[in-house]
């Protein structure tokens, strides 16, 4: 079976533009992430130690729009999503979702689980290969006691909207490619109704053509079912395309966010900068970009079991002052909501730094 879509290229700016939500969407926040940090306790060199997976994160996602969350492997992402739909209990931090507090340390009430569904990486081993699509799909709804009626209306809905066709209802994994194992899972977590979804990293197992297809899905899905999206992704381009606001991780900690637009035109944070200019030129005039960020500085990354003092990203910033290994940085507000945590700028440290040490606020090209 092969897919039977074809979409504009990712890199077509418009057809982003005209892909994403109306501008007239609610602007309240659906979710809220207060101080929420996650501590692991791993072995290492035979003691017990705590790794500190996501440290004092604080964000927002509004109503009816998409929060990109980027990063390099192992910054966090998945952790953060994980501990948004409850499947990690946190170490300490709180939730607010739709005005009501939800802690993020105990198990939620079934009510709550309803309204915050997760589409995983990979879409062959979220699904049960011993069961029909029409099976998976239905699982949730009948954990939630559902009427048979309605658990049959609903899958035979969910499957049609993410653009699957009636006969594949009685077909097994296997027999699917991954773009439409993949439009499973997004169907099955659909089929609670949520009012938010949590795409952890839902189209890189696909090829490029078939992400197409799936982004400009869930774009309309988001229309459709009025949905919230936090889209946690490693390339920058599709984060780009579909998110309305963006939060860089490093270390367990978010460095920089603010609106797409904003943040991928004038990143702030050296991270963000860095990370930006490692994405591959398109044109063969331009092959030539800065070197990866741990080429440029000969640094590895830090350990999150033992993180450096300060601000975490110091020991790779090429930009690193003396008040970056004594105090972490505060995240401060420059413009338009675009929030980032670096001594480089006002408001980041509690004392005032002398003028020489402040470095330019504009961003470089990229």
């Amino acid at each position: 079976m092969t897919e039977i879509e074809t979409t504009p290229d990712l890199l077509d700016a418009p057809a982003a533009e005209a892909a994403r939500p109306a501008a007239t969407l609610p602007e309240r926040p659906l979710m809220e992430l207060l101080d929420v940090s996650k501590e692991f306790s791993v072995r290492s060199d035979g003691k017990r130690v705590q790794l500190s997976a996501v440290n004092g994160v604080s964000l927002q996602v509004r109503e009816g729009r998409t929060l990109g969350i980027v990063g390099e492997s192992g910054c966090g992402k998945s952790t953060l999503a994980r501990i948004i739909v409850g499947l990690h209990q946190a170490t300490s931090g709180e939730m607010i979702f739709d005005n009501k507090q939800i802690s993020t340390t105990k198990r939620r009430p079934r009510e709550v689980v309803e309204q915050m569904q997760m589409v995983f990486q990979d879409p062959s081993s979220a699904l049960n290969p011993r069961a029909t699509i029409a099976e998976s799909v239905a699982f949730p709804l009948q954990v939630q006691g559902r009427s048979s009626k309605e658990i049959a209306a609903r899958v035979k809905q969910v499957i049609a909207d993410v653009g699957l066709p009636a006969n594949y209802a009685t077909s097994y994994p296997h027999q699917l490619s991954g773009g439409q194992r993949q439009r499973v899972n997004i169907a099955r977590a659909l089929a609670l109704q949520p009012r938010l979804v949590v795409l952890d990293e839902a189209v890189s197992a696909l090829d490029k053509s078939i992400q197409a297809q799936v982004l400009n899905l869930l774009t309309d899905l988001q229309r459709e079912y009025q949905l919230t999206y936090v889209f946690i992704s490693h390339d920058l381009n599709v984060v780009e395309y579909i998110s309305d606001d963006v939060a860089v991780m490093y270390l367990g900690q978010v460095v920089e966010r603010g609106s797409a637009a904003s943040l991928y035109e004038k990143p702030l944070h050296p991270y963000t900068q860095l990370l930006l200019s490692s994405i591959p030129s398109m044109d063969p005039a331009d092959s030539t970009r800065d070197q990866p960020l741990d080429d440029a500085n000969n640094k590895e990354i830090p350990s999150p079991i033992n993180p450096p003092s300060g601000c975490r990203f110091r020991t790779r910033c090429p930009h690193a002052m003396a008040i970056c290994a004594e105090e972490a940085p505060r995240p401060s507000n420059q413009a338009d909501d675009h929030v980032v945590a670096c001594h480089l700028y006002p408001g980041s440290s509690s004392t005032s730094l002398p003028e020489q040490d402040l470095r330019s606020l504009t961003a470089p090209a990229l």
